[in-house]
């Protein structure tokens, strides 16, 4: 048993201790009267008192135990799920706020008055009291009830990017309105949960009324939404009664896409000129050549064309026009210690460092989608294979099926890191896939020593495998220089 469960357990018998006990000796006072011949009579109020609160607490306890134990049985049950249905279960929900419970020590106060100093009138004051008390339970049931939800949102979103969600309420009743209703839908992430509520003031029966909350997703991943809490406090607002509405959707969260810096495109490159595979008219950006024009401030040195700046005495460069059909073979290595990937409550368990082996494989993730998503943007899709080595090997060939640019970002969404997959594991990728027409980009969470190859090496395979390769190292301070997260 883990200790949420014995923690829970040991709050349910706490309750139910509470609420027989201080009944039980509430109800052996009042039939024997023992307290009133040994102690003084104020010191008999007193306890009364205590006793009656302690019993109302446990009580209250009891039953917002058994909603929270109805929302988890009905997550547990939705995570098991791999298809949703369009039927809508639903649980009743009872919980006393605060002005509840005030209310409620009100009661008990009039209640001991009225037995113990045997006066009627503080008899009719608990129950003018009592009476709305139990109508504003029976008025906040019929509020929720045959209240029926549908939720609209989008599928695929980018972290950080803002959004609304719409929720639809509609009133089946015949009669009678629903006042103020209050939906809060329950979000639950890989490593977030969140909460969004929207308040109705009124859906007239045979109505809707939609409403929306705005939310950021701030970390990437499978989104889960759902089961959704309607409630009302209406009239009084000292009972709160609903319903736990099951519906489910579901949304992916795509890493980050963010910016590259110009040069980036040259270091890119270097791993290409060097590799055996690039092609013999390939200039300094690895593109073909368009024309010999003058110079301009921030055109590179190396690209000076000298014999035609002799000739006309001036400055004078090569210009490149891009390569469209080059290929990019992107390996994505999300290697990250066993004893973190096997933790399930590592970030507290290993503090600072798991948050930042955490910065380093989300930075990792965000630089591939960002290298990625740019060369599609002006190669192609067809042009970007991806191999992504982490908990589990994800490929994506657009060279092959010609899938669209959401379904690879749909693989980074739910990618994570494992220790399952060494630096030949990916030496092997990387032979199995590179082409003569393909350049290869590794960004891994290692270290670049991890892929040198053995200095005592001679095989062929360490050879292609290695070089031209540009190895990228998946750390923030490695890459500030060149790749920055759009805020």
């Amino acid at each position: 048993m883990t200790n949420s469960n014995q923690a829970v357990w040991q709050k349910v018998l706490i309750s139910w201790a509470a609420m027989l006990v201080g009944l039980g000796l509430l109800l052996a006072e009042l039939l024997t009267g023992y307290l009133h011949h040994v102690v003084p009579q104020f010191v008999v109020w007193a306890i009364s008192l205590l006793l009656l609160l302690i019993s109302v607490w446990g009580m209250k306890t009891l039953l917002e135990q058994q909603s929270l134990a109805r929302l988890r049985a009905t997550r547990f049950a939705y995570r098991g799920k791999t298809s949703f249905g369009s039927r809508q279960q639903s649980h009743n929900l009872f919980r006393l706020p605060i002005e509840g419970q005030i209310y409620i020590a009100m009661l008990a106060i009039m209640l001991l008055g009225a037995l113990f100093g045997k006066t009627n009138t503080l008899m009719l004051i608990f129950a003018l009291m009592a009476g709305p008390f139990i109508v504003n339970g029976g008025v906040t049931f019929a509020m929720t009830r045959k209240l029926f939800l549908s939720r609209q949102l989008p599928k695929r979103l980018m972290v950080g990017e803002p959004t609304s969600i719409d929720i639809t309420v509609s009133n089946k009743k015949r009669v009678i309105p629903s006042a103020l209703i209050t939906v809060e839908d329950q979000i639950v992430g890989p490593r977030e949960q969140l909460t969004g509520k929207i308040v109705f003031a009124q859906v007239p029966a045979h109505a809707s009324r939609k409403g929306q909350y705005q939310i950021r997703f701030m970390q990437r991943g499978r989104y889960r939404l759902g089961p959704v809490r309607v409630t009302s406090r209406f009239p009084l607002g000292i009972v709160e009664r609903g319903q736990l509405v099951d519906i489910q959707d579901e949304i992916l969260i795509h890493p980050r896409i963010g910016l590259l810096a110009q040069w980036w495109h040259r270091r890119s490159q270097e791993g290409s000129e060097a590799s055996r595979f690039s092609k013999g008219n390939a200039g300094p950006h690895h593109d073909e050549f368009h024309r010999i024009r003058e110079y301009r401030p921030g055109d590179e040195l190396r690209s000076i064309h000298w014999k035609t700046s002799a000739r006309r005495n001036e400055l004078m460069v090569r210009e490149y026009r891009q390569i469209r059909d080059q290929r990019l073979l992107l390996i994505l290595d999300l290697w990250q210690d066993r004893q973190l990937s096997n933790s399930n409550n590592h970030a507290e368990r290993n503090g600072e460092s798991s948050v930042e082996q955490t910065a380093l494989i989300e930075n990792g993730v965000s630089l591939a989608a960002t290298i990625g998503w740019k060369h599609t943007q002006e190669c192609g899709v067809q042009q970007l294979d991806s191999i992504c080595l982490g908990k589990d090997k994800l490929e994506w060939f657009g060279s092959r099926r010609g899938e669209q640019i959401h379904a690879w970002l749909d693989q980074l969404a739910i990618v994570e890191a494992g220790a399952d997959y060494s630096p030949a594991n990916i030496q092997e990728e990387i032979l199995k896939h590179q082409s003569v027409s393909s350049r290869t980009v590794l960004i891994t969470t290692r270290s670049k020593e991890d892929f040198m190859p053995d200095k005592n090496a001679t095989g062929r395979d360490a050879v292609h495998a290695y070089h031209g390769l540009l190895i990228v190292e998946a750390a923030p301070e490695k890459t500030k220089d060149f790749f920055q997260q759009t805020s």
